[in-house]
């Protein structure tokens, strides 16, 4: 029996020798590990279990409010809302009508992903500017918002919105207007549904009459508006709520345009003669190709200055943001006697800088007797030469 054992055990050694030497982590090469096949999904035998969906790929499920009296109405009109989300490059699925109380509703199963080389939808943002302003009398408000929507529109960026509202007994205005959104680069990208919500109505009547008109901005902007409707706002009235998709990114927006402000150093005793002032300005940027938006007046002590807002283009570098433009400031070093011969020399340097390219926006003169002194505010852009420092 003992020699049976002995005989067998010899032969499993000899037999098997991945046993038979000393076993080390070097024992084995990459080139002796079997190579790993391509994934392939088990097909399923009759009546067995469902395929499972593959790594990466999600489905979500667009739904809406709306509701119909008959499911024979609520089949149409999820066809036609299919047919409008492939159109906005959004890949469907297929739909189902779905009871909603005693009416139906419908469902649309779509991939809420798209790659990073698809055209639509696009990414877009819907940004909000207000410079913050009160403007007496209030109807003055309206005449600078459509100077400013016009700015926004000359600059190529589109409007879908401005309006006015009361501020303390005085008027301010908003401008609504989209902006791309400049993607991180990635494989694929979010699909979103977003809602935007524009317009003062009194009557419901005349939002209705409206949709259309608000539809027709979104799309003429390359944006593809879903739907529109009519909708309550807080304070009694109506407005028009557009639905609309986009795709974006996992990080933070990044608008291609932002809004910079410019803070004059001069200084008025009246607000009007700040005002004047701000709309004088306004043509100095737009000289330099700095898209001005708007000016404002603002307290400086118990004076009055302005300040500008103008529109930037944003490159995105790994190290941060790079906007094309910026106001820089020249402050001179030597100092005068006389008021006279500071704005002398200012102005023999302003035109200096004219003449090297970079525009002047804005000059002061300080200082006191036998000590005056000035200082020029110009506009240089990414990749300019920066002004000479004394």
């Amino acid at each position: 029996m003992l020699n049976t054992i002995a005989a067998a055990a010899a032969f499993f050694i000899l037999a098997v020798p991945g046993f038979a030497g000393n076993f080390t982590l070097n024992s084995y090469t990459a080139g002796s590990v079997p190579a790993s096949q391509p994934y392939a999904p088990a097909i399923p035998a009759p009546h067995g279990p469902a395929p499972v969906t593959p790594p990466g790929v999600a489905i979500a499920a667009y739904t809406t409010d709306e509701t119909f009296s008959f499911e024979s109405q609520a089949k149409p009109a999820m066809e036609a809302r299919i047919k409008d989300l492939n159109a906005a490059g959004v890949a469907t699925l297929g739909g189902r009508v779905v009871p909603a109380g005693n009416d139906y509703s419908f469902a649309i199963d779509y991939i809420p992903t798209v790659k990073a080389g698809a055209a639509l939808p696009p990414a877009v943002l819907v940004k909000t500017y207000n410079n913050g302003a009160s403007y007496w009398p209030s109807n003055s408000a309206a005449a600078a918002m459509n100077d400013c929507a016009a700015a926004f529109r000359a600059a190529r960026l589109p409007v879908v919105g401005s309006y006015t509202y009361d501020s303390g007994g005085n008027g301010s205005f908003a401008v609504d207007y989209l902006v791309n959104d400049v993607l991180q680069r990635a494989p694929e990208y979010d699909v979103k549904f977003l809602e935007y919500t524009g317009g003062k109505f009194t009557f419901e009547s005349e939002a209705k009459k409206n949709v259309t008109a608000y539809l027709s901005l979104f799309r003429q902007a390359g944006v593809p508006a879903i739907r529109g409707k009519a909708v309550s706002r807080p304070d009694g009235d109506y407005a028009v709520r557009v639905e609309y998709v986009v795709k974006a990114g996992r990080t933070a927006p990044r608008p291609q345009y932002s809004v910079l402000r410019y803070d004059a150093r001069e200084v008025f005793p009246f607000e009007k003669n700040a005002l004047a002032a701000g709309k004088a300005a306004l043509p100095l940027f737009q000289k330099a190709g700095v898209p001005p938006l708007s000016s404002v007046s603002r307290p400086v002590g118990g004076d009055y200055s302005y300040g500008v807002d103008f529109l930037v283009q944003n490159f995105y570098q790994h190290s941060g943001v790079v906007q094309s433009a910026a106001v820089e400031t020249y402050q001179a070093q030597e100092t005068f006697t006389f008021d006279k011969d500071a704005r002398k020399a200012m102005q023999d340097k302003a035109a200096a800088f004219e003449a090297a390219g970079l525009p002047v926006v804005g000059s002061a003169v300080t200082g006191e007797l036998g000590g005056y002194t000035y200082a020029l505010d110009y506009i240089a852009k990414a990749g300019q030469a920066p002004a000479p420092r004394p």
